[in-house]
Formats: structure tokens, sequence, C-alpha cells
């Protein structure tokens, strides 16, 4: 019996699902990091506590953190 097997009759998962749901929880996480950043931003700019130029270049970082991240996950 080699690990692979042993991990899937124990966990009753195989390892490549549990990669693959690990690799789903992680892109979830992001993705609601990613709303609550960018719904915290508008709230910000809403309020005029935050100037466009910051909001602008903030909103691009968050995006793009985001799509990094998901690409590097998948």
């Amino acid at each position: 019996m080699n690990a692979a097997t042993a991990f899937a009759a124990g966990s009753g998962l195989s390892i490549s699902k549990l990669a693959f749901l690990i690799s789903g929880v992680a892109c979830v996480a992001v993705l609601f990091w990613g709303a609550w950043a960018l719904l915290s931003l508008w709230r910000g700019w809403a309020r005029t506590r935050v100037t466009e130029d910051t909001f602008l270049i903030a909103m691009v970082r968050i995006l793009f953190l985001v799509l990094f991240i998901t690409w590097i996950v998948t």
C-alpha cells in the first residue's frame, strides 16, 4: 500500500480531490476579502475620506491582487 491509497482509505478522499477543495476554499476566501476591501474603499470614497486618485489606485491593486492569487491557486 502506497501513501496515496493509504490517504484515500483513511480520509475517504483522493489527494487530487483534497487539493481541489483546498484551492476552492482559498479562492473563495480571496474573493470575499476582495469584496470586503472594495466595499470599504467605496464607503470611504462616498464619505469623501478617500480621494479619487487613491480610490482608483487601490481599486486596481485589489483587483490585480485577487486575479493574481486566483491564478496562482488554480
